[in-house]
């Protein structure tokens, strides 16, 4: 009978060991469930820091290129590497505070820009996105939840007709953004940005 008895806890403790397991990794992975579209809103524009790997197609009236990169912002600085094509591998760009710095060693390539204002508007940021929607006016930016649980933050001015809308998709399980479009005023796409890889700092 002691066996028994024994024999039974060991199971019921095994089956509330699981239980407890599975509902603390199901509340985990509804962390953007468990948000209002302010919270959500909130909790978006407050990245500062990520390291991500991107696959980014641009196009222009004569051609389309795609690159493969990675980006590392961080509250000191904000650097971009060429992994893709082959014949921009490793270029890197390093900018920190107000300084631009350009290098590949493959290519034998050293250069800084002081006071390089530019590089602030670069759209492939993630973080220039996110700078960019916090000044909008009201009327001209705004964040939805679709029917495929994705959140779509839109932005959309008349300043650059090859810059009109600029959309980030963000998974609404994990709050990590998957995607960042601009579209021209004819709604072409120009810029396609895919995150295959992205680690938030928070």
């Amino acid at each position: 009978m002691k066996k028994i008895l024994f024999f039974l806890i060991i199971v019921m403790t095994f089956i509330i060991t699981v239980i407890f397991f599975l509902k603390s990794n199901y509340k985990n992975n509804k962390i953007g469930n468990n948000k209002s579209i302010e919270e959500i809103e909130s909790y978006i524009l407050n990245i500062k820091s990520y390291k991500a790997t991107l696959n980014v197609n641009v196009k222009n009236n004569r051609n389309e290129n795609n690159y493969k990169i990675i980006q590392e912002v961080t509250n000191e600085y904000e650097k971009q590497t060429t992994l893709e094509p082959d014949e921009i591998k490793g270029l890197e760009m390093i900018f920190k505070n107000g300084t631009l710095e350009i290098k590949n060693t493959e290519l034998n390539l050293s250069k800084i820009y002081q006071n390089y204002p530019n590089v602030s508007e670069n759209n492939l940021f993630l973080t220039q996105f996110l700078q960019r929607y916090k000044n909008e006016e009201e009327e001209n930016k705004s964040i939805e939840i679709t029917d495929e649980n994705k959140i779509i933050m839109k932005i959309k001015t008349d300043k650059n007709k090859y810059d009109v809308t600029q959309m980030l998709y963000v998974n609404m399980k994990d709050l990590k953004p998957e995607r960042l479009e601009i579209l021209d005023n004819n709604n072409n796409t120009k810029v396609y940005i895919l995150y295959s890889e992205i680690e938030i700092i928070i």
